[in-house]
């Protein structure tokens, strides 16, 4: 199979999103179990499921920095949560670029775009700079109301109130049950990310406007020779992100999610690499892949091993919470 046909990166992010497919179907099995007759018998709960859960890892983050305890409410969202940004440290912004499932979506949904119409459109740059920002808002807002709003003792009391034990539940309800604006807003939201790759991912994402300044430091980056580059600019029109990678010496762009989506569109060969500017190190999506998953692999590995993965929340205390649900508003 040629180099231009077999993309690793595509495959990481289907076998990524089938497991949390089969994590979400066990969650749905889990709460429903809870709210049916059996539900005096025990049902294990998939905890990587927290993984949606963004505003509560945070608060867990908080409380964890302030008093050094590690939430055991939903400890797998913490864990994930610092797993991504040690993966940003390390490889750019490859958590979104290559393991997140929205991001994965928002890659089909713009190729069904192209499908349909020949090409996604592009917000012309008048309006794509201040909706750009509007992701860096949503962060800041996010950042200043539990990272500084929040003291130590209060974020630690939050992770333990009913409200936030079924936040996942809640969450699962909150999809089932969607009318009206909600629906709306999604259905604008998947419209949109038809007509124009990438639109949560670029526009909205506070996830991921976190992860793309916390990418600023690492050691690896796109990197162009420029004596054997041929000026095709197939890495610019490969790039999902709009980066003109083909006028760059290095990429130090935010944006860049390390999907080396350009380093494979590129002629030359060794033109254009993901490499360490501090070793001159450099990977290929072959190897990128590896290390990408295999970093997610560990992490979690370790989470499992040291008890810092499944929650401590009980299943007699499931069957009082997930049928009451819905009565924990804060």
């Amino acid at each position: 199979m040629s180099r231009k046909k077999f993309n690793p990166r595509t495959l990481v992010q289907v076998v990524f999103a089938l497991v949390v497919l089969s994590l979400g179907i066990n969650f749905i099995l889990f709460v429903n179990h809870y709210l049916g007759p059996n539900a005096n018998s025990p049902f294990n709960r998939p905890a990587g499921v927290e993984g949606f859960l963004p505003i509560s890892a945070l608060v867990a983050l908080k409380a964890w920095l302030a008093t050094g305890i590690f939430d055991t409410i939903h400890p797998a969202g913490l864990v994930i949560l610092l797993t991504a940004i040690i993966i940003s440290v390390i490889f750019k912004k490859a958590f979104c670029g290559w393991l997140c499932p929205i991001g994965t979506l928002s890659t089909g949904l713009a190729r069904i775009g192209k499908f349909l119409f020949g090409r996604n459109f592009r917000v012309p740059l008048v309006l794509d700079y201040p909706l750009r920002s509007l992701k860096y808002l949503i962060m800041a807002f996010f950042l200043s109301t539990v990272l500084l709003g929040m003291s130590g003792s209060a974020a630690a009391a939050f992770l333990n109130t009913p409200y936030n034990m079924v936040a996942d539940v809640k969450m699962l309800q909150f999809f089932q049950n969607l009318a009206g604006v909600g629906l709306l807003i999604l259905g604008l939201i998947i419209v949109l990310s038809v007509l124009f790759e990438n639109f949560w991912c670029r526009y909205l994402c506070p996830y991921g406007a976190l992860l793309g300044i916390i990418s600023m430091v690492s050691p690896w980056r796109i990197a162009r020779t420029a004596k054997t580059c041929i000026n095709c600019s197939a890495c610019t029109q490969a790039c999902p992100n709009r980066i003109e990678v083909a006028t760059a010496q290095q990429v130090w762009s935010p944006e860049c999610n390390g999907c080396l989506e350009c380093v494979r569109a590129c002629p030359v060969p060794q033109t254009l690499q993901f490499r360490s500017i501090l070793t001159h190190w450099a990977f290929s999506p072959q190897a990128m892949a590896l290390a990408v998953v295999g970093t997610w692999l560990i992490f979690v590995a370790v989470a499992k091993l040291s008890g810092h993965w499944q929650t401590s929340i009980t299943p007699q205390m499931y069957r009082v919470l997930i049928p009451n649900a819905a009565n924990y508003t804060h």
